[in-house]
């Protein structure tokens, strides 16, 4: 990807091979959810498991800004084989739940509830239109059995509208003084007040200091605040075995809150021995280049992928073309680290404030209704079998769209039968309107959840079609191919996805395996000779070959390392000279001159390989960077060391 303005650097390479130490890289840079496929569900529409608690304030099923009813005996069910709860869930091919927050709302105004959980007042005990804690033991109980990991969304930024102001006076109405729980919550010191983040009156950055639409900020700058939030969801993690956190509006926290409070929440995790526990963020910008630094700097494990969510619904559209794609995984490298890299980032296609994928790809061009489905099936196998950890937002799987804007509540339908006028007539993909009927009689005759399900299962029986080793082969017109690895069975397997309406032919001169291949997904026919092979791509699908052999064809030429100045972040691009037609890993290592330990940068797993060091980590100082490579053999080559100084200040 070329960048602009790359200012003249003194770089000298080294012709000896060091044999100094190297710093033990971490086994693993993949976090605990790597290889899981998520459901997403906002509990509060999904089933209504108990009447009883629907009669609370803020109960009306008729109009989609208030609570409908659905709850956490709902959504658990009965546990069994054939029962709509998460037996469903499960059956459907997903190995993970995210539950949008459980906490006890503030009471309903006249706009609407917090049925979508982000109105919290007491964060240590389930909303109670959702049922009780009880309820949620029950369910994390059932969720053990099926083997399904829990995800809990959270919101550290701050809590529901319970604080005023009389001009720029902060106040706490007197009945609401000891509304939230935990106690340090009603403490106003605890907060900002400096009214919305739109129109702040504070010193700072008003994205970070002001009201989110008008929601108590926190100061989460302060150590009350982050050991606080430690303590209670270090509660609720331990209570009921969760496996992750989705962290709410995680752009508007002080950039050192994960960095304080993050480590709280592993260290909990570790003691009721919950292994790599999983914290990802969102932080709602289609950027790459601003997105990494929360994840290289403000060190929160992981993020969203908005930028996927963006780039593969237009690609499975027809707005855009396979290079799109190539652009987008070109920016991987920025998010690679010794502990860190993008197949760690959260993709998705649609959800709760975005809107549904049904609904995106209808109105991102003008195209004939019979071409939804398949689209739409583009669509969920990019995100399956590209990098990342897929998330399936509730309600896809049976084609729900969209009404309206499609965004906000108007993408958050009933899976039970609706009492909203404007849902019982709302277009579905690969079905006919629900009207008084429920999504999950037509779960069993959606072609989307066939489809997935389907999906799924290739995953599962094939680990290398999951978040693993990706690199792209073919990036032309419609037609967009990479070829996934199994490192295990040291195996190709080749996936092409196809956006246009026509059958295309495609040649792949760089296959590492010169033995046949078989077809795992779609319709296809494939001829191959030593590594190259060519096969058809029908119109808008997608088609999967596994090489018979293992992976043979491994050459590999190593040149040299370059360091350069990025003008998009400030961090400086180190680049490895190598061609292969193997799927290699190079690992980057640097250490300060005069210093005999390297210590890794991160590990590349994809042409063109390189990493991206941060200056702040070397500023002033003279360096030494070497990398290594490995082919598929388990063969190394090092690559000549460089050495460079890096600047006083970042580019």
């Amino acid at each position: 990807m070329k960048r602009k303005g790359a200012v003249a650097l003194f770089i000298c390479a080294l012709l000896s091979i060091s044999t100094l130490s190297f710093a033990s890289t971490p086994a693993s840079t993949k976090v605990g959810l790597s290889k899981d496929i998520i459901y997403f569900v906002m509990p509060d529409r999904y089933k209504d498991g108990d009447k009883s608690n629907n009669n609370i304030g803020g109960f009306n099923e008729t109009l989609t800004a208030f609570n409908h009813g659905g709850d956490l005996k709902g959504l658990t069910g009965t546990c069994l084989p054939g029962d709509d709860g998460l037996a469903r869930i499960k059956s459907l091919g997903f190995t993970a739940v995210w539950l949008t927050p459980v906490v006890t709302q503030q009471e309903a105004i006249s706009a609407g509830s917090g049925y979508h959980g982000y109105w919290g007042v007491d964060f240590l005990n389930v909303d109670p239109h959702l049922g009780t804690n009880a309820d949620m033991a029950n369910f994390a109980a059932c969720a053990k059995k099926l083997n399904l990991k829990i995800i809990l969304d959270i919101v550290t930024n701050h809590t529901g509208d319970v604080i005023k102001y009389r001009g720029t006076q902060a106040y706490i109405p007197e009945e609401s003084k000891n509304l939230k729980k935990p106690a340090w919550l009603n403490n106003l010191n605890n907060y900002h007040n400096v009214g919305d983040m739109n129109s702040c009156w504070g010193v700072g950055n008003c994205t970070k200091i002001g009201d989110f639409y008008g929601l108590d900020d926190l100061a989460t700058e302060k150590p009350q605040v982050w050991q606080g939030w430690g303590q209670v969801y270090s509660k609720w993690l331990m209570d009921y075995g969760l496996s992750g956190f989705r962290v709410d509006t995680a752009r508007h926290v002080d950039d050192n809150f994960f960095k304080n409070w993050s480590p709280l929440i592993q260290s909990s995790a570790s003691s009721v021995g919950i292994k790599d526990f999983t914290i990802f963020g969102e932080v709602y910008d289609y950027s790459p280049f601003n997105l990494m630094e929360y994840v290289r700097r403000n060190k929160v494990q992981t993020i969203l992928d908005f930028p996927f969510q963006a780039n593969a619904t237009e690609y499975a559209s027809g707005y855009s073309n396979a290079p799109t794609l190539t652009m987008l995984f070109e920016n991987d490298d920025y998010y690679t680290s010794a502990t860190s890299s993008a197949s760690n980032l959260v993709t998705f296609l649609g959800n709760h404030d975005v809107g549904r994928v049904g609904y995106i790809i209808a109105n991102k061009r003008i195209q004939k209704t019979s071409q939804l489905l398949p689209r739409a099936n583009l669509a969920n196998a990019l995100l399956y079998f590209t990098r990342g950890i897929p998330v399936v937002y509730y309600g896809d799987e049976v084609g729900m769209t969209g009404t309206n804007t499609g965004r906000d509540q108007f993408a958050r339908q009933d899976m039970f039968a609706t009492q909203v006028d404007i849902w019982k007539s709302e277009s579905r993909i690969g079905g006919a309107p629900i009207g008084n009927g429920d999504s999950f009689q037509a779960t069993t005759t959606s072609p989307i959840a066939a489809y997935l399900k389907q999906i799924s299962e290739l995953r599962r029986v094939h680990p290398g079609l999951a978040n693993g080793v990706m690199l792209e082969r073919y990036s032309k017109n419609s037609i967009f191919v990479v070829s996934k690895k199994d490192v295990k069975e040291n195996r190709e397997y080749v996936v092409a996805f196809n956006n246009s309406e026509t059958d295309e032919v495609v040649d792949i001169t760089s296959a590492t395996s010169s033995g046949g291949w078989q077809l795992l997904l779609g319709q296809s026919e494939v001829t191959a000779a030593s590594n190259k092979l060519s096969f058809n791509v029908p119109g808008l699908s997608t088609v999967i070959f596994k090489a018979n052999d293992p992976i043979d064809v491994v050459a590999t030429t190593v040149g040299k390392l370059s360091i350069r100045a990025d003008d998009l972040t400030g961090f400086y691009h180190v680049k490895a000279g190598v061609k292969s037609a193997d799927l290699l890993s190079v690992e980057f290592f640097a250490r300060v001159a005069g210093t005999t330990k390297w210590i890794s940068q991160g590990t590349d797993t994809t042409a063109p390989y390189s990493v991206f060091l941060d200056p702040l980590d070397y500023l002033k100082k003279k360096i030494e960077i070497k990398a290594v490579a490995t082919n598929s053999k388990g063969t190394t080559f090092t690559f000549p060391t460089i050495k460079f100084t890096m600047p006083a200040k970042s580019a």
